[in-house]
């Protein structure tokens, strides 16, 4: 899905964003070619500790995130900008101010000026565990997506994933990835791998504790899968990212 809208495209992204600013339980907003905030909700600006909308207006993700977080952000936000797709429904753990762990949802589009080429993008992310009845209809695939995130640290079938929605395993292979462009394997380990990133950044367990936490059969298959989505070492990406976490007294899902 994309905005294929002419003229000031991004400003009357901006304008739509108002439209949710009392809502306040998504979290809306919209970015340039450049990843700097065009428009952003209210009530994402409170979460981010902001009065105003308009103080996050002009700024990245670096300026507002933990790099190890805006690091995630902008990988995503690159691969939109740069190809043209979208990212639907991708599952993001975050750890919240008490230590646990929350989980979003989040949805991007990439917005494309008049020779279809994308000049930013708009997004909007909400917690999948306080999700209302009205939500079960935007996310078909609820169930299977919360099977995911709530037990991603141990071995889970596809047609355990399938029963969740009654569903073959083959039909619901083929349904999974026309929604979300992936297998349900590759999603999976698409969470493994942020759960993985969030306890590397944020922790001193040891490689062994973490690749156990996040779903990885040993040590050896958690480093191999690390390096072929990260391109760096599980160690290597925790030395990167080390001590940033004190920086910030609370870690928020953002675009």
């Amino acid at each position: 899905m994309t905005l294929p809208l002419t003229g000031s495209v991004l400003d009357f992204g901006a304008t739509m964003v108002r439209a949710f600013d009392d809502v306040d339980d998504v979290f809306v907003f919209v970015k340039d070619d450049q990843r700097r905030f065009v428009a952003c909700s209210s009530p994402l600006a409170r979460l981010l500790g902001y009065r105003d909308a308009q103080q996050i207006i002009g700024m990245r993700d670096e300026e507002v995130s933990p790099e190890y977080f805006a690091d995630h952000y902008r990988r995503h936000d690159t691969k939109i900008l740069e190809t043209g797709e979208s990212l639907m429904d991708l599952v993001e753990l975050v750890r919240n101010v008490e230590g646990g762990y929350d989980w979003f949802v989040t949805t991007k589009v990439p917005v494309l000026g008049s020779d279809g080429r994308p000049v930013g993008l708009v997004g909007h992310t909400r917690a999948l565990t306080s999700r209302d009845p009205s939500t079960e209809k935007l996310l078909t695939f609820a169930p299977a997506v919360e099977l995911i995130s709530a037990h991603y640290d141990r071995s889970i079938t596809v047609a355990e994933m399938a029963a969740t929605m009654n569903l073959s395993s083959g039909a619901f292979s083929r349904t999974f990835k026309d929604r979300f462009g992936c297998t349900p394997y590759q999603y999976l380990r698409r969470t493994r791998i942020m759960a993985a990133c969030d306890l590397l950044s944020t922790t001193d367990l040891s490689l062994s504790e973490i690749s156990s936490r996040s779903g990885f059969y040993d040590q050896s298959h958690f480093s191999r899968e690390f390096r072929a989505d990260r391109g760096q070492t599980p160690s290597a990406y925790r030395q990167q990212f080390s001590g940033v976490r004190s920086q910030y007294a609370t870690r928020i899902p953002l675009g």
